[in-house]
């Protein structure tokens, strides 16, 4: 069902709609956190209401109820409800939104320069013996699966950062994550502890990583991983290893394939205790794989072989040939 309006029109349906989301889905955070986000956020959602509701062939506004895109869009925003998220997320262009909630999207950082300050002051830490007066802040990036260090240029930053293996993009330092680790909130823990041990006031947006960065609390990166890789099972490590690739190329049908060495779920228990000597996680996708293996090799109907009893007959000719007298017969005998 389509329903024309006027630009006004639509334009109170936006501003409406987006000044009351904090009572409809109410964020989380501290007050200032939420007084900050709660404006990123409106904006972002009057941009896209304005967005879905313009009709370029015709030039003409238009609500579009069942349009499924902007349920996908508004399923998105209410789902976002941290003011760390909006606050991260708040420079985002218009392809990088258009990415995350298929529309273009646009908007800029409230103007109230004491909300932002004060937002920034509740979730900025300072290191008792301060080395630099740079601030970093860590943020995730959510499209690209990436944490995210951004501060001005400063050696001590620069230091601990590449220390963890960050990249530098030419704007950022970043450090990529994968899906199957599921320890975005730890990486964001480590690289802020280790900033502030060196020094480095940091900015963490989400209380409760902001804690575990203060506390150190945070586990260990793990560089090695047993994977599932379609139906293959995949021993998969970061940094050059030689040593590694012999170990792995060891294992039962062992192939590399797409930087990984493949091996067939069947040999579950080999691949269980190669984990286990080299120190190598599991992911449950793998672990299902290795269980459904072992469980279907338990289907399999054994059967007991017995050896075929085939008796062998002696030949005792040659056996009696020499059990004969050696005396020469008399008529072999020479005259």
């Amino acid at each position: 069902m389509k329903v024309e309006m006027f630009s006004d029109e639509i334009m109170n349906i936006a501003e409406n709609f987006s000044d009351n989301l904090d009572k409809i889905a109410p964020l989380s955070g501290s007050p200032k956190q939420v007084e900050w986000a709660n404006k990123i956020r409106a904006k972002v959602t009057r941009n896209l209401i304005m967005y879905y509701a313009f009709n370029s062939k015709k030039g003409m506004y238009f609500i579009e109820m069942d349009e499924e895109v902007i349920k996908k869009a508004e399923r998105f925003i209410l789902s976002k409800n941290k003011a760390s998220f909006w606050i991260e997320n708040r420079e985002k262009d218009y392809f990088q939104f258009q990415r995350l909630i298929e529309s273009t999207l646009y908007f800029e950082e409230p103007k109230e320069k004491s909300v932002i300050d004060g937002a920034k002051s509740e979730s900025t830490i300072y290191p008792n013996d301060p080395k630099t007066k740079v601030v970093a802040e860590i943020v995730f990036d959510e499209e690209n699966n990436e944490v995210k260090v951004k501060s001005e240029k400063d050696q001590i930053v620069i230091n601990t950062v590449k220390s963890l293996h960050y990249d530098w993009s030419g704007k950022v330092w970043y450090r990529g994550t994968v899906p199957y680790k599921r320890d975005v909130a730890d990486r964001m823990a480590e690289v802020g502890n280790k900033l502030l041990l060196a020094g480095v006031p940091i900015i963490i947006w989400d209380e409760d990583i902001r804690k575990k960065a203060i506390n150190g609390d945070y586990e260990k990166e793990c560089f090695r991983w047993i994977i599932k890789d379609k139906d293959m099972i995949s021993i998969v490590w970061e940094f050059r290893s030689d040593e590694l690739y012999r170990k792995a190329k060891r294992l039962p049908h062992a192939k590399w394939e797409n930087g990984g060495m493949d091996v067939p779920a069947r040999y579950y228990a080999e691949i269980r205790d190669f984990a286990k000597i080299n120190e190598f996680k599991i992911t449950s996708l793998a672990e299902k794989l290795l269980s459904e293996a072992e469980e279907e090799e338990k289907t399999h109907k054994k059967t007991s072989i017995k050896e075929a009893n085939i008796k062998i007959e002696q030949n005792t000719e040659l056996e009696d040939i020499l059990n004969s007298s050696r005396e020469v017969l008399e008529d072999l005998k020479d005259d």
